[in-house]
């Protein structure tokens, strides 16, 4: 996207928001590819960013607070101090396994809803993640769109798809080894990786 044209959407979408709608529009960048884009200090509140392309963008300090970055691909981008609360980040891309992943340094996740996104190798250092006090030993929980064979286990087995919307019991926390364990069906998965937590665990009734 040409940057005098980002320009204007941000410029109308903070006009929408000091005069609560009533002029300017709401951002819709659905879709747009942000590739690089320098987008530090922005306020994107509630802003429509489903699936769009924001791969090594700077959005440090950026506000998206409520904002749709549903499927959005966000691997290598700095999002050091960025508001998340409450934003929709549900599939999407932050990180992998070739130091492509996103910085998350200090930003703020509360209320966010991360169900199914890549979190892998992403820095959460000193993030404001979602509550998961919630998660003790026996809790049911589900499983979101969790890709298991290759993304949790990086070891010799090899072992099917464990995949979407399972049910499973938490186990334990291996505080030391940063992961903790389900029974899910009739077989425990072990040393799944703690930050699996905030991207895959949904909370149910029992």
């Amino acid at each position: 996207m040409e940057a005098s044209k980002l320009k204007e959407i941000l410029d109308q979408h903070q006009l929408w928001i000091e005069t609560n709608g009533k002029q300017g529009e709401r951002a819709n960048l659905k879709g747009a590819f942000l590739y690089n884009a320098i987008l530090r200090g922005a306020n994107l509140s509630h802003a429509n960013l489903e699936d769009a392309n924001l791969y090594r963008a700077n959005l440090s300090t950026v506000n998206f607070s409520g904002a749709d970055l549903t499927g959005a691909y966000l691997k290598g981008t700095i999002l050091c101090n960025a508001n998340l609360k409450d934003a929709n980040l549900r599939g999407a891309n932050l990180g992998d396994a070739n130091l492509e992943y996103a910085n998350l340094w200090r930003a703020n996740l509360t209320d966010a809803n991360l169900s199914g996104a890549i979190l892998r190798g992403a820095n959460l250092t000193d993030a404001i993640l979602p509550d998961i006090s919630w998660i003790i030993p026996g809790c049911l929980v589900q499983l979101n769109n969790i890709k298991y064979l290759g993304f949790w286990l990086e070891k010799e087995r090899k072992l099917d798809n464990f995949i979407q919307d399972s049910l499973g019991f938490f186990i334990q926390d291996n505080s030391e080894e940063k992961t903790f364990d389900i029974l899910a069906g009739d077989r425990i998965i072990r040393n799944i990786p703690h930050w699996v937590k905030y991207s895959g665990l949904k909370k149910l009734d029992q």
